[in-house]
């Protein structure tokens, strides 16, 4: 862990000092969105939220949380003793608004879907996790968050058996109800539009991090797949990129859907040259978008990167990269021998104004970080 660690904006107003030593007052009142003593919305047996991840909000005043109860391990369905996981929100614009569900484990995974799972099971498949924090658009209601499942489409492709597929996604609800704005069902013939661009019948095989929207009823998201190795017939290739895919009002297997445009291309690591060099990017960082722009991090590295940076680019199929700070430019404040050596994957992006963390120096560190008796066991600091 380097030593030297910043947080750079690279567009900010400066408030000058105190001249005192009275400690500031706080100029606003905090508000609980929701904490451990309120009730989980839709779960059984009053149960109440235990823990949290970081959430998402827009400029109205609407939050967006993952959040858990307490309970046994992983697994498919809400009932038992089976914990309660979910995508949350409340409207703090509105005093005494209520938590609203936004989806847990109970909830059927929107179109396409024409599984159960176990096959007795009068549902269609369920959600079992939401492996990434959510996000929410900064200028409407519009979230999108990351979800797991197990397979949601059964068909019997041409010459072959019957085929099960489908087994995470990107959902939304720009339209309202959720929906469905990307999906690992690429290789499904009616289904077409999920698959990755230019590359017919090609799944995307996951969707890291945590997707973003834009405008009302985009998501920006990075997504990963395979090719065949031209070099060996027994091997496959890993690929990443950074894509959108704008959703209309339009039904998808009889249920609320987003239609059947296609995913688009903005940059990857087949193609993508890393700018002002020849060198193609070796991989990217999922994206965070407004407006009509996204940001996104990439290099040549991602483990240990010479090249690469973070850029901006307009939602528009394979566009121009501008970039707003690269591996070894100059560290702002700093001496002029000071420049970057890492930059972090994650940023902030309003449509203005961009935040990101850099690195930079030789020192390094430890650091133990110990989980307590409620944390993830694999983890934990006994056991």
């Amino acid at each position: 862990v380097s030593l030297a660690v910043a947080v750079a904006t690279l567009a900010t107003t400066g408030v000058a000092a105190p001249t005192n030593s009275t400690p500031p007052q706080p100029e606003f009142d905090w508000a609980t969105v929701v904490n451990n003593h309120d009730l989980m919305p839709g779960a059984p047996n009053n149960r109440t939220f235990n823990s949290y991840n970081q959430p998402s909000v827009n400029v109205n005043g609407l939050v967006v949380i993952r959040a858990r109860s307490r309970g046994g391990g992983g697994g498919a369905g809400g009932g038992g003793n089976q914990p309660t996981h979910g995508i949350y929100t409340r409207d703090m614009a509105v005093d005494g608004s209520p938590i609203v569900r936004i989806l847990d484990r109970t909830i059927e995974v929107p179109q396409p879907n024409n599984a159960h799972y176990p096959p007795s099971n009068p549902l269609l498949t369920t959600f079992i996790e939401t492996p990434s924090f959510p996000r929410i658009d900064i200028g409407s209601n519009t979230i999108a968050t990351r979800g797991n499942h197990q397979p949601v489409w059964i068909y019997t492709p041409p010459d072959s058996d019957e085929t099960r597929a489908g087994t995470t996604g990107i959902y939304t609800n720009p339209f309202g109800p959720l929906i469905t704005g990307a999906a690992k069902l690429g290789a499904v013939p009616e289904f077409d539009f999920f698959q990755v661009p230019e590359l017919p019948g090609t799944t995307f095989e996951v969707f890291p991090g945590a997707p973003s929207v834009t405008q009302g009823d985009t998501i920006v998201f990075k997504g990963n797949y395979s090719v065949p190795d031209p070099a060996d017939p027994e091997a496959t290739l890993s690929k990443t990129g950074v894509y959108y895919r704008k959703l209309v009002e339009e039904e998808i297997n009889g249920g609320p859907g987003g239609g059947t445009l296609p995913v688009v291309l903005i940059a990857n690591n087949t193609s993508t040259l890393i700018p002002r060099t020849e060198t193609v990017f070796g991989s990217t960082a999922p994206p965070s978008a407004a407006g009509e722009r996204v940001v996104f991090a990439g290099f040549d590295n991602e483990d240990d990167p010479t090249l690469g940076g973070i850029y901006l680019a307009a939602l528009q199929p394979q566009p121009p990269l501008d970039t707003l700070v690269s591996i070894g430019e100059r560290v702002p404040g700093e001496s002029v021998n000071d420049t970057f050596n890492g930059l972090g994957e994650g940023g902030a992006f309003d449509g203005r104004f961009v935040g990101v963390w850099g690195s930079w120096g030789e020192g390094s560190k430890t650091v133990r970080l110990c989980c307590g008796a409620e944390g993830s066991r694999d983890r934990s600091d006994d056991g």
